[in-house]
């Protein structure tokens, strides 16, 4: 077998895990087993706003089997307070829950219980008894005051996690005020987006065990072990060597176990306070109080265009809440800046104080919210000017990346309109709402824009061949559901020319090579460069050795005469011998290299080539799409069904077909729920969610889903990376609910500026 023979890279390979996870065999955070353990639950505070008068446990800790009930008198103290925001740990810098008895929110942990049992732990929990001087909450968006007292405020800089880093909370591009006003045609309007919650399958969880006193190993849903293990050995003031954090396989993300949460360190502390092995894991409630969310928020937007269809300016104005302790906006003006040829532009974002714990990070942030508002408004804008949606947008399409002018990378976006059209069958559509009816149904097709940024890290691994005929590829990095292990082990299998059944993945140990966060679409584009690196220079060490060898059969020949070819270093006159003849002529089991990544500054080419990446200078770098949605509406109940998705994307290198169809897939999904389904709703008098669970927090179900057509245009960029990919993770949810919007107003003539899209608002006259 040669090696072109089984070129595993580019093909659709099954996922490494995939038997083990329908067979119920992989080990979650929440499985791990341990001697001694204990069991943890999290008492939440019902109030939304005041203090803690008295904490009675003498029930509570009553219970059989109950070992500590910690509240805030009680809990150890953390050595040193998180901090947001900050490379290390994302959290609130002034707030830590448990450490007083102040209530910031509903849901705020005021208890831990542990005991023997789950059952106990639960029972005890929900009988200790608490004292409270209440006040009423500030919540929602409406109003004249936070809950400093004063109006809503307008930080400088936002911050978007340490794949982009603090983006100014406000952008002047020209005269926008000025461009508005002279506008032929201008859209004008507020959308109203509700809070979104994370609702991964595997609830967060931690099991924190230690040794030796001052050594501790964190089994963890987490999206960056490194994160987590730099994180808690600050707040824990321990040497970061003292901290492992271990998390292979995490049942979803969507950036809600990027940050460290309070139920780690308090997991930690409850550990070492009794001496065991703690697991705490976050019930389905908790969910909505414990991690984060998407935050209600209103964008206020006003376009102009020329009646030809030239964009020629837009004010944004973003508002949302944010707790009384950091500055927390998702900045969902950034779509604005980069998509089209937008000559004047100004951005604002307005923040109000309010009883909320903090929101964070949700699949494409930013972007999915501001490419709703944005895509809505070029339809809109089409609508009004008589204009063919993908018309109007090839008018405006930017050539040159609008930020700063510079060439993209590589943008294949025009090809993505043509090939969605064709695949969906676009010239079907008549452009009158109403127009377009099958079975008594009202039937709408619409389409938008898809984009996302392409972030990259720093990232590290390490590919060893051993002398059994195996080789096995490590980095940190977890895997979300994306597929990591499985690119991996297609890239080492490739480069050293074995059959990818012979090559084993590590990965989700603070123990092994660095890598990045599952976070932003950017993994796959930051590590597999570091994998292609050390199976390269791993490939060239062994051939030199071969080549180098007194005694060997390839001494005195030059390793360009040499190659790998299942297992055995094989020469161009046929000559061959086995890679494990060589590791024990040089006293070896196995031999490694290491390979690293180094992206550079955002938007800076690093390709390994200084002469071309001299010549490069900063590109835009982006993955582009294009979405067409179909839906059918029952004029009299107001029902919308989805009858057809298709989106056609360009992404860079496609790694694996399989495992980039299924996170399109799962994001074209998702922008649908956003578009119809997701809501989480507030009672302002209480300042507590009150649909925290799957019953009643609506999410698509498989009769909501029709079959989802994904297409991948061929776009290895040279200038992302040595491997040529951008990533898809979170590509898939931009665009869809503003494709699904205009397809409602198409079918129904109603224009709807709210998420969800209500049956009852489409019913209303």
């Amino acid at each position: 077998m040669t090696r072109e023979a089984h070129p595993f890279t580019g093909r659709p390979i099954p996922r490494t895990e995939a038997g083990l996870k329908v067979s119920g065999a992989i080990t979650y955070a929440g499985d791990v087993v341990l001697p001694g353990l204990l069991h943890a639950v999290l008492v939440p505070s019902p109030i939304a706003r005041g203090t803690i008068r008295s904490a009675d446990t003498t029930a509570a800790a009553a219970v059989p089997g109950v070992v500590r009930v910690f509240t805030p008198g009680t809990m150890p103290r953390l050595v040193s307070p998180p901090e947001q925001p900050d490379w290390d740990i994302m959290y609130g810098s002034a707030f830590v829950p448990m450490a007083d008895a102040t209530i910031h929110y509903a849901g705020q942990p005021i208890g831990l219980v542990l005991a023997e049992t789950l059952e106990a732990a639960r029972h005890a929990a929900a009988i200790v008894r608490y004292a409270f001087d209440e006040d009423v909450p500030c919540v929602g968006l409406e109003g004249d005051a936070d809950l400093s007292g004063e109006a809503w405020h307008e930080p400088e800089q936002v911050w978007l996690g340490f794949l982009a880093g603090h983006l100014p909370g406000a952008v002047r591009r020209g005269d926008a005020a000025a461009a508005l006003s002279h506008a032929e045609v201008t859209i004008e309007g507020r959308w109203t987006l509700a809070y979104n919650h994370h609702n991964p399958m595997e609830p967060a969880a931690s099991v924190a065990v230690w040794e030796d006193g001052d050594r501790l190993t964190l089994y963890e849903t987490s999206q960056h072990v490194a994160n987590h293990r730099n994180g808690l050995a600050k707040v824990l003031g321990l040497p970061r060597e003292n901290v492992r954090v271990v998390a292979a396989y995490v049942g979803g993300g969507f950036g809600c176990k990027g940050p460290v949460w309070s139920h780690s360190w308090l997991a930690a502390l409850a550990a070492r306070e009794v001496g065991r092995p703690v697991r705490l894991v976050l019930s389905r409630a908790q969910m909505y109080t414990s991690v984060g969310f998407r935050e209600e928020q209103r964008i206020d937007l006003a376009l102009g265009a020329t009646r030809d269809g030239r964009l020629v300016g837009a004010a944004v104005t973003k508002l949302s809440a944010t707790p009384a302790w950091e500055d927390w906006v998702e900045p969902s003006w950034y779509p604005f800046t980069f998509l089209y040829d937008l000559p004047a532009l100004e951005t604002r974002c307005r923040l109000r104080r309010a009883n909320v714990m903090a929101p964070t990070f949700m699949r494409a942030p930013g972007e999915a919210p501001g490419m709703l508002v944005q895509e809505c408004a070029l339809n809109e804008l089409a609508a009004e000017l008589g204009i063919d949606p993908i018309d109007l947008r090839l008018r405006n399409h930017a050539d040159a990346y609008p930020v700063d002018g510079s060439p993209c990378s590589s943008k294949r976006l025009k090809e993505c309109y043509r090939v969605g059209a064709e695949r969906f069958g676009w010239p079907q559509r008549r452009p009158e709402p109403r127009t377009m009816r099958e079975d008594g149904l009202l039937i709408g097709i619409g389409m938008a824009s898809a984009s996302h940024t392409v972030y990259r890290q720093p990232a590290r691994a390490r590919v060893t061949i051993t002398a059994g005929g195996t080789a096995h590829v490590a980095a940190s990095a977890t895997d979300i559901g994306t597929g990591t292990a499985t690119f991996m082990r297609q890239l080492a299998a490739d480069a050293l020319a074995l059959p990818i059944d012979a090559v084993r993945a590590l990965i989700g140990d603070t123990g092994l090579p660095e890598a990045p966060m599952q976070a932003g679409a950017s993994l796959t584009g930051s590590l597999a460069p570091a994998v292609m690196e050390a199976a390269r220079d791993l490939t060239a060490r062994l051939l030199g050795m071969a080549a180098g060898q007194e005694d060997g059969p390839f001494h005195g020949r030059g390793t360009d005469d040499l190659r790998l070819e299942d297992n055995r270093i094989v020469a161009r006159d046929g000559a061959s011998e086995t890679v494990a003849a060589v590791l024990r002529r040089a006293g070896l089991t196995e031999l490694s290299c290491e390979g690293r990544f180094d992206p550079g500054g955002p938007g800076q080419v690093r390709t390994g080539e200084p002469e071309r990446d001299a010549r490069a200078g900063p590109r835009g770098m982006h993955s582009f799409g294009a979405i067409f949605a179909r839906v059918a509406v029952d004029p009299d109940l107001g029902m919308i069904r989805v009858r057809q998705l298709t989106g056609v994307y360009a992404g860079g290198r496609i790694l694996n077909p399989k495992l980039a169809e299924s996170q399109l897939i799962g994001g074209i999904t998702w922008g649908m729920s956003q578009a119809l389904f997701e809501a989480t709703h507030m009672d302002p008098r209480f300042g507590r969610f009150t649909n925290t669970n799957l019953a009643e927090y609506m999410i698509p179900v498989n009769l909501d889903v029709p079959v989802i057509d994904v297409t991948f245009l061929d776009d290895p960029d040279p200038f992302i990376n040595p491997a040529g990919v951008k990533g898809v993770g979170e590509i898939g949810i931009t665009g869809v609910a503003a494709a699904i919007s205009d397809a409602v107003w198409h079918a129904t003539g109603k224009r709807l500026r709210s998420t969800p899209i209500l049956a009852e608002a489409l019913l209303e006259d």
